[in-house]
């Protein structure tokens, strides 16, 4: 009879162990996983993104160091001298540069531009390039038939160092003149003449 409660009090005891251990397991319940949160840790700085700039965007500057080659008519108008500088060429003009330049002749040699000749317009297509100059490059046009291929072609043989330059069409005022000033015949483009180049003085 002692055995048998014994019995009992031990299966007693051991259901009380599994029910305890049954019930803890129920109550512990999973750690929530942390949710991401779209707030920055207080003191941190939010990162910044900055964009890329494409082959579109605008520089913010324009001008760039250009070597250029002049031809000025020496002084008894026998030939062309080249000359050598670099300029400053904004947003690619280097024609308008060109032209300013010829202007400003090194002691010595003569600018080819009649006084108060203005280029009006430049434009550059298919290896022409077109020049429409002022009425003041003919009104002031002082000299002869040596004088005028001086000037004229001044101008060509500088403008056609340029890679894409193989030609030079004149027009006066807007207007394609057969000879602007003089004989030379101007009605189409001119090309080139090295035979013009001197080397010297």
């Amino acid at each position: 009879m002692p055995r048998l409660i014994n019995k009992i009090h031990i299966l007693s005891l051991i259901s009380l162990l599994l029910i305890a251990t049954f019930l803890a397991g129920c109550n512990s319940g999973k750690t929530p996983e942390a949710q991401p949160s779209n707030n920055p840790p207080a003191g941190s700085t939010p990162a910044t993104t900055t964009p890329t700039p494409s082959a579109d965007t605008p520089s913010s500057s324009t001008s760039q160091s250009v070597k250029i080659t002049l031809y000025f008519p020496n002084s008894d108008a026998s030939g062309l001298i080249p000359v050598e500088r670099t300029v400053q060429v904004a947003n690619q003009e280097v024609i308008k540069a060109m032209f300013t330049e010829l202007s400003s002749p090194p002691a010595g040699l003569e600018s080819p531009l009649p006084k108060g000749t203005t280029l009006l317009n430049a434009t550059v297509k298919d290896g022409v390039a077109t020049l429409d100059l002022s009425g003041d490059f003919k009104k002031n046009f002082g000299g002869g038939s040596s004088a005028e291929v001086m000037t004229m072609y001044s101008i060509v043989n500088t403008l056609t160092t340029l890679s894409d330059v193989h030609s030079v069409q004149f027009l006066l005022e807007g207007k394609k003149l057969d000879g602007i000033l003089g004989s030379l015949d101007t009605s189409a483009p001119l090309t080139r003449n090295d035979s013009l180049i001197s080397k010297t003085n």
